[in-house]
């Protein structure tokens, strides 16, 4: 896949949001030319699914329905993310 291809794919599953396009930008900032781009994006979004469950546990536990709606928002479009490079 080259990295057009790569940016298409990423832009038809999550582009048009704000965390979104900045999932895009960070995984076509780090696409590797030499084949490991699918395993390199993986490990990137794994790296933000981790950090954004914890952020919505935390703020389900303390209460905050609100902030915790919105780091679901954000996990959901890493998993589409994901899907979109699998």
């Amino acid at each position: 896949m080259t990295k057009e291809e790569f940016t298409k794919a990423l832009e038809a599953a999550v582009g048009g949001t704000e965390y979104g396009d900045e999932i895009i930008a960070d995984l076509t900032a780090h696409f590797d030319e030499t084949g490991k781009y699918a395993q390199t994006a993986k490990d990137r979004l794994d790296e933000r699914l981790g950090t954004l469950t914890g952020w919505e546990k935390k703020h389900k536990a303390e209460g905050d329905d609100a902030k915790a709606a919105v780091e679901a928002e954000k996990i959901a479009l890493v998993k589409k993310a994901l899907a979109a490079i699998a």
